[in-house]
């Protein structure tokens, strides 16, 4: 049964009645749509996180999928989520352990970073943003305090 037509691509709109309001995203063709399922995401993120000058360090965060709203009567969920990072300085990298991971309903999963900081000086304090992103859903983010520190300082 045919719901909805739209002829914008891309356009999210709500829809109310069926059972409620919800999210519906409309098919390429225009011609119907396509029922969209975000999970309620949270990070729960350290006070800080850092690596020493020259050295590497692993730091962990947790991901929570508190919920999931689940539209014309699809039922709840897990919500599978990417990770990335930004404002990282020169010279440092970090990988996710997962790069992607599974998160069922009402469950956390921990993630850690591994921070490699090759050549930089140390004493240098920067703010990362780590986003947690559902495919088709709004991205969660959340800022950490990050320094380099001079090993033996």
């Amino acid at each position: 049964m045919k719901v909805w037509q739209i002829a914008s691509v891309g356009f999210i709109a709500c829809i109310l009645g069926c059972g409620g309001a919800g999210a519906y995203v409309p098919d390429e063709q225009s011609t119907g749509g396509t029922p969209l399922q975000c999970a309620v995401l949270s990070l729960s993120l350290p006070g800080s996180m850092e690596v020493p000058q020259g050295g590497t360090n692993t730091e962990s965060f947790s991901i929570i999928n508190g919920n999931v709203e689940a539209l014309q009567s699809r039922a709840a969920g897990d919500a599978t989520v990417t990770f990335s990072i930004s404002g990282l300085p020169n010279n440092v990298t970090a990988t996710f352990d997962p790069s992607s991971v599974t998160v069922p309903l009402d469950s956390l999963r921990n993630i850690d970073i591994d921070f490699d900081a090759a050549a930089i000086q140390g004493g240098t304090a920067y703010n990362l943003t780590i986003t947690a992103t559902q495919s088709g859903c709004t991205p969660v983010s959340g800022t950490v305090p990050f320094s380099v520190y001079n090993e033996g300082s």
